[in-house]
């Protein structure tokens, strides 16, 4: 799937929301879309819950015409779990206007049938409107896995991890220095300093209780490399 370009740089998929991407309008938008050189990932309805496994979107679409949106009047609860600092945007007929309930995670709406020069201005409009926002530097996404530097907080997909601080310091360290293999004992320097007995048996116990709390995906990605240490990716 091509990449998309906002600015001169390369960006990640557009999302769309939908239970009628073989319906007209939005048929004719995801054409319109691709047209105009944007990577498009349709999201079915009954598999919205299932967001938090596609990769970070710079922009997600909403169908208003959705089940879930005509029961609340806003994007699935799961979209905003899923992507809290990505702008939504919501399609919607004329006639479906007046479903809108205007709030503020809620950053434009289209009307359909739309036009490409106006579906381009508006996305690119979405993310310069939100550019500030969308990636704080306390907060850290890789794959399925997102941490908040700042409250200590871990998620995998949509499921919160209880970590300790020292658990939280490791990961965040192999975060921070990927595909880097380390040693016991450079781990021990790096990450508990002095602050630590039992000698590197004490890397081993936490490298194992992190893997069990992250689980079978994300877990894997801390590997042991024989007779030297540990890396992550």
């Amino acid at each position: 799937m091509p990449s998309v370009t906002w600015s001169g740089a390369t960006t990640t998929d557009l999302v769309i929301v939908t239970e009628r991407e073989r319906q007209e309008p939005i048929a004719s938008l995801i054409e319109q879309l691709r047209r105009l050189g944007y990577g498009v990932h349709v999201i079915p309805r009954m598999a919205f819950q299932h967001v938090n496994r596609v990769p970070t979107p710079q922009v997600v679409l909403v169908d208003v015409g959705m089940r879930e949106f005509q029961d609340t009047g806003a994007a699935p609860n799961a979209v905003h779990a899923a992507w809290e600092y990505v702008p939504i945007i919501l399609l919607a007929r004329a006639n479906e206007v007046s479903r809108i309930r205007f709030g503020p995670t809620l950053h434009d709406f289209i009307t359909l049938p739309s036009t490409p020069v106006e579906l381009d201005t508006r996305l690119r409009f979405a993310l310069w409107k939100t550019q500030g926002a969308r990636a704080p530097r306390d907060q850290l996404q890789l794959d399925s896995l997102r941490m908040n530097m700042a409250t200590y907080e871990v998620w995998v997909e949509s499921r919160k991890v209880e970590l300790t601080y020292k658990e939280f310091e490791l990961l965040k360290f192999f975060v921070a220095h990927r595909r880097r293999v380390f040693s016991r004992n450079e781990l021990l320097e790096q990450v508990w300093e002095s602050d630590y007995f039992g000698g590197t048996r004490t890397v081993d116990v936490h490298i194992r209780r992190l893997r069990a709390k992250l689980g079978d995906r994300v877990g894997s990605m801390i590997q042991t490399v024989r007779n030297v240490g540990y890396r992550f990716g």
